[in-house]
């Protein structure tokens, strides 16, 4: 689930990373935007088996550097655009739903409105994308 605002920098990476597993991924794909708490119910209706959310989190890293971000961290120490949506839809679905919630942040270099994805952010989705492609195809990722 693509977390983010396209109009704002590297706040885009989850949109684009959807966008960028359109058509490679056999798993269900969601732009969730700005309003992940919208997907809930659909999680929980879905029953799907986990769910993994992707979106610009400000831990420390290299621009592009993504990571899984230990959800209950996410309200303490990492920085997501969307933390308080984000932590409520996992609230929401720890409370409703018995599959696995993962975040998965993409160190941004910058949120400006009006610009796109900088050329390191962007360089990060793609290697995510192909990660996750590899993982659902059942490659060895780490090399």
């Amino acid at each position: 689930m693509g977390v983010g605002n396209t109009l704002r920098g590297d706040d885009g990476a989850g949109p684009a990373l959807v966008a960028a597993l359109e058509g490679r991924f056999p798993l269900p794909l969601v732009d969730a935007s700005e309003v992940p708490e919208n997907y809930g119910g659909w999680v929980v209706k879905e029953d799907l088996e986990s769910v993994v959310f992707v979106d610009a989190v400000e831990f420390g890293g290299e621009p592009g550097e993504f990571r899984i971000i230990p959800l209950e961290k996410l309200m303490v120490s990492a920085s997501s655009t969307h933390r308080l949506s984000l932590h409520y839809v996992i609230k929401f679905l720890n409370e409703e739903w018995d599959g696995d919630a993962i975040l998965v942040g993409v160190q941004p270099k910058h949120l400006t409105l009006g610009e796109g994805l900088s050329e390191e952010a962007a360089q990060g989705v793609e290697a995510l994308a192909a990660a996750l492609v590899e993982a659902a195809a059942g490659e060895d990722v780490c090399g």
